[in-house]
């Protein structure tokens, strides 16, 4: 049987943020690249911290954190947004 994957982000020391209006630009110092994010990247970035999260546990965090109907829906999203940060690789999936 296969682990659940957990979820970190880089270091915050590796990422240099700015906010841009509606957007944010976060610039990786391991990568040279600058990515445009609009929300709820940002937010969902940053309240992965430093830390490694289970997908569900970091769903339940999210819906504590800002509010949201704990439903599946929701998780389905957040699973997608945070595959989404992975795909830019400011987010690591294990």
């Amino acid at each position: 049987m296969r682990a659940e994957a957990r979820y970190s982000a880089a270091a915050a020391g590796d990422l240099v943020r700015v906010e841009l209006d509606a957007l944010t630009a976060v610039y990786d110092r391991r990568s040279g690249q600058t990515h445009l994010l609009a929300s709820p990247l940002p937010e969902m970035l940053e309240a992965l911290g430093e830390a490694e999260w289970t997908l569900d546990a970091f769903a339940d965090h999210i819906r504590t954190k800002f509010e949201l109907a704990a439903d599946g829906n929701a998780t389905t999203l957040i699973a997608a947004h945070l595959h989404e940060l992975a795909a830019l690789g400011l987010v690591e999936a294990r």
